[in-house]
């Protein structure tokens, strides 16, 4: 929080957006004075959402330029990692493939995510498919780091966004009724990057083996509300993330000598891709969730 000095309209010395670590909540200051002539006169709204504000350049399960991800294939035996065929790991059973590749997810997991990268190893292995979703993985990624970084550089884009959206209604520009509104807020969805988690942390808990980058991402505001008398606009901010339990042969390439944790991590990384693209076990999509209370002012 800024000091004594005078704030913007958003917090802090400037018109940024100041986020609480506790609330994660754009703090809002004392309302500016009129800049330009006299006050718009403001309707208090409620739209219920979502409105998507915010989406990556590629969905689940596909490339950026729309073909499917290599990562999400299943016993297709791709020419590219014939090499495979002719290594030691081979000719193992799929018992001991699973057995391999569920000692990769204890050796790179801790306390509950142990518990979360087991549970995604069996879904693979059961060739289970469709969409995964654990609540113990969304706490983890709540306070992460790498998201608490993604959230306030994703706020300075959204907060402008919202707050010059809002600014422009008045009561003859809306509809009877904002559910017949496709985009009701009409902000143009905001591209989004993609969350990385890849700190040292990350690799020995277990994010870095069960997610380790999204492959895709998508916000959505809900509850969104303006109140004119206060001048205020508040919503919460739902996140949604996406990664693929599955493995392509770059990450053989990149990971297949790998020494650490454990002499036979590379090999462990074979097993896993041997499993899926030479064997029965079937990849899915991770999906995972945050929402932000997140509100600011109208100049």
């Amino acid at each position: 929080m800024a000091g004594n000095s005078n704030p913007g309209s958003h917090g802090g010395l400037t018109n940024n957006a100041v986020v609480d670590n506790g609330t994660m909540c754009v703090q809002a200051s004392p309302p500016p004075g009129v800049i330009f002539g006299a006050p718009r006169t403001l309707l208090d709204l409620n739209i219920p959402g979502p409105i998507l504000v915010g989406k990556a350049r590629r969905d689940p399960g596909f490339n950026f330029d729309g073909s499917p991800a290599e990562d999400m294939m299943a016993g297709d035996k791709p020419a590219k990692s014939a090499a495979i065929r002719s290594d030691p790991m081979f000719n193992k059973s799929d018992d001991e493939l699973n057995a391999y590749m569920r000692s990769l997810m204890t050796s790179t997991s801790i306390g509950d995510m142990e518990t979360v990268a087991l549970e995604m190893q069996k879904r693979f292995a059961d060739a289970t498919g469709g969409t995964y979703h654990s609540a113990i993985l969304d706490a983890e990624i709540a306070n992460n780091p790498a998201f608490v970084t993604y959230h306030g550089a994703f706020l300075k884009k959204l907060i402008p966004a919202i707050t010059n959206s809002v600014r422009g209604y008045s009561p003859s520009s809306l509809p009877p009724s904002m559910a017949s509104l496709v985009n009701p807020l009409n902000i143009t969805p905001l591209t989004m990057s993609l969350l990385n988690f890849s700190s040292f942390w990350d690799k020995i808990s277990g994010l870095g083996i069960t997610v380790h980058q999204v492959w895709s991402a998508k916000a959505e505001l809900k509850d969104f509300h303006v109140e004119s008398s206060g001048r205020f606009w508040l919503c919460w901010l739902h996140y949604t993330f996406y990664d693929h339990f599955g493995l392509d042969w770059e990450d053989i390439l990149k990971h297949g000598d790998d020494r650490l944790p454990k002499y036979h991590t590379g090999d462990q990384f074979k097993a896993w891709y041997i499993l899926q693209h030479y064997r029965t076990a079937k990849p899915f999509i991770t999906e995972m969730s945050r929402k932000v209370y997140i509100s600011g002012r109208i100049a």
